[in-house]
């Protein structure tokens, strides 16, 4: 099992999405957030489920043509990529970031948000995940790690969904809260927008930082 054990900061590095937590907010603030928000967080959490479980059946499908090697193949192939993409990621974000003195641009979307539909925001939510270059190679890599460890199927399967709800656990949190109506809440959610999105350049710098550095060390570890 110790070869899971990196899934801990993979799903730390799904859960922060500046992006993804900012839009939940937004509907949450708006007309239909209550009903729209679960549909929202319920539609990100369904693509992250099958990205981790394709991740999952890619591991265990090699492992099986290649009992010795074809999994941690796989898995050290996904290592490698992460770890030169997320340090250029970090370097791109970084110098994207607004100048002193500049007002960050809010997301041209933003401005939709009070009038989102469930069902909308159901298609904003598959949007939001299918299209989150720096999620998707995360749950490749977190369901990699689980089909490559030839655990029982409901094992590995309790594990995909268990992987998949901390990803999504920074959606399903503001929603369960959002939920509520509590005047103080929504305050507070709606101050947490504003914050992601003058510090989303910042944020997702360390972010891309971290995970490239964790990935190059697991890498590391591997091939020695």
């Amino acid at each position: 099992m110790s070869s899971l054990s990196p899934l801990l900061p993979l799903a730390v590095g799904m859960a922060i999405s500046p992006l993804p937590i900012v839009a939940v907010v937004a509907i949450l603030l708006s007309a239909r957030g209550r009903t729209a928000a679960p549909v929202y967080t319920a539609a990100f959490f369904t693509v992250t489920l099958a990205a981790i479980a394709v991740g999952a059946l890619t591991a265990s499908g090699a492992s099986s043509t290649a009992p010795d090697a074809g999994g941690n193949v796989v898995v050290l192939a996904l290592g490698a990529l992460l770890t030169v993409g997320f340090t250029v990621m970090a370097v791109v974000s970084w110098r994207g970031r607004p100048r002193p003195g500049t007002t960050p641009t809010p997301p041209g979307w933003l401005s939709a948000m009070d009038a989102i539909t469930p069902g909308r925001a159901a298609g904003l939510g598959v949007l939001m995940a299918a299209t989150n270059g720096k999620n998707l190679p995360l749950e490749l890599k977190g369901g990699a790690l689980i089909g490559a460890a030839h655990l029982a199927l409901p094992l590995a399967v309790l594990l995909c969904v268990v992987l998949a709800v901390a990803g999504s656990l920074t959606l399903i949190v503001p929603t369960a809260l959002g939920a509520t109506g509590i005047p103080r809440i929504v305050s507070a959610l709606d101050r947490l927008k504003s914050e992601m999105i003058e510090h989303n350049a910042v944020i997702m710098t360390v972010l891309f930082a971290v995970l490239a550095a964790n990935e190059a060390a697991h890498l590391v570890h591997q091939l020695v």
